[in-house]
């Protein structure tokens, strides 16, 4: 119970803060303090310069999370750069990840509500079994994504979490998933392959809302809550109380996921052409 799991602090305490508690622990207990440690670097101004009073380069901490929010300033810090790297500290890079990242992942989720509440779909419907090779396809994709951001958790990458969850939402579920499946969500019969493809958006809307939490804390919260508000699936109260969720290998199909990749490449390869 005594030794931290990590310990993080600024790079300038690399002789002070963590020597000191290695020293003491190891006089007292004859053991280190911490099994992992995280040197976090220096916030810069855009133009790379340490911000100063002197320059008058500096932000406004509480000024930038009244205005963009502490969920993309949070998102836009730790996927821009490591924790340990120096960080080029610029407003226009929030602007952008509220854009692109959490606007994309809000509209896919208003797609997926619209269609939901119009055909009353509250996941009352047993699993479907035998799914389309389109919904195998982003399930795999998506057990591949948990496995990954699992080990990099795990290895204290926060950056690598974020862009694979980035990368997900955006190239695969947005772009290629739902792009595919828009007909199969507005055609009139509520039959078995319309089921399987609000399931399938579902799961996904829904673990992405996990992954990303400890990131992306109240974001993720309010998708979630609003998920199962309507399916009941959970009866947690936050996404914070929920199981991080784990990879199910038997979803996971490479030999799918390479053909879909070579499908994609040859599609942006067409469209490069127009």
């Amino acid at each position: 119970l005594r030794k931290a799991d990590f310990i993080a602090e600024g790079v300038d305490q690399t002789r002070g803060w963590f020597f000191t508690l290695h020293a003491i622990s190891t006089m007292l207990f004859d053991d280190v303090a911490y099994k992992n440690v995280i040197s976090n670097g220096l916030v810069l101004d855009k133009n790379g310069h340490k911000m100063s009073k002197r320059l008058g380069n500096g932000v406004d901490p509480f000024e930038t999370l009244d205005k963009y929010g502490p969920d993309a300033t949070r998102w836009y810090m730790i996927t821009n750069a490591q924790p340990w790297d120096n960080l080029k500290f610029d407003t226009e890079g929030i602007i952008e990840t509220q854009r692109k990242f959490f606007g994309t992942l809000y509209n896919t989720y208003s797609f997926f509500a619209l269609y939901a509440n119009i055909d009353g779909f509250s996941y009352q419907e047993a699993e479907v079994e035998n799914k389309p090779e389109i919904d195998q396809w982003i399930l795999s994709k998506l057990n591949t994504l948990i496995s990954e951001v699992h080990t990099a958790y795990e290895s204290y990458e926060p950056t690598k979490v974020g862009r694979l969850i980035q990368s997900f939402t955006l190239d695969q579920l947005s772009n290629w998933y739902v792009r595919l499946c828009r007909r199969r969500f507005w055609k009139g019969e509520y039959a078995e392959d319309k089921v399987s493809a609000y399931q399938t958006l579902y799961t996904c809307l829904e673990t992405i809302s996990v992954l990303m939490s400890p990131i992306s804390p109240f974001f993720a919260d309010r998708l979630y809550l609003d998920l199962n508000k309507a399916s009941g699936k959970s009866e947690l109260n936050s996404v914070h109380l929920a199981k991080f969720p784990t990879s199910k290998e038997l979803l996971i199909n490479v030999d799918l996921e390479e053909k879909m990749e070579i499908a994609q490449q040859v599609s942006s390869m067409v469209l490069s052409l127009r």
